[in-house]
């Protein structure tokens, strides 16, 4: 993603992804389903909690948590089963942040 001209922010458990979330704006959130220290829906549900619409990738070893109510109800742009090719992640990412983009300028163009 790097490479396709993304700043990319990376953290190494849930609660520090959730904490910078919280905290910051990101056009883009890709979330694993399984994490050690708290499972990606639960990231996804506090994120929306929260208000924030950010869109979000989900990705899982599980083909088919990709059918599941909890994420099928849970307003994600993707799903991505592991392994990962990097040339669909790069065309889902630039399609959920050209959505985004678009989203944003219908918001703000509301109040005119």
């Amino acid at each position: 993603l790097k490479m396709d001209g993304y700043d990319v922010v990376t953290t190494s458990s849930g609660f520090e992804a959730l904490e910078l979330i919280l905290e910051d704006h990101f056009n883009l959130l890709i979330l694993d389903i399984k994490m050690p220290d708290i499972h990606g829906i639960e990231i996804l549900s506090l994120v929306r909690k929260a208000g924030n619409d950010i869109p979000v990738i989900i990705c899982s070893a599980f083909e088919g948590m990709k059918d599941d109510f909890i994420v099928r109800s849970s307003n994600i742009s993707d799903y991505l089963v592991k392994p990962i090719d990097l040339k669909i992640l790069s065309g889902v990412v630039k399609k959920a942040v050209a959505r985004n983009d678009k989203k944003s300028l219908v918001k703000s163009n509301v109040g005119l």
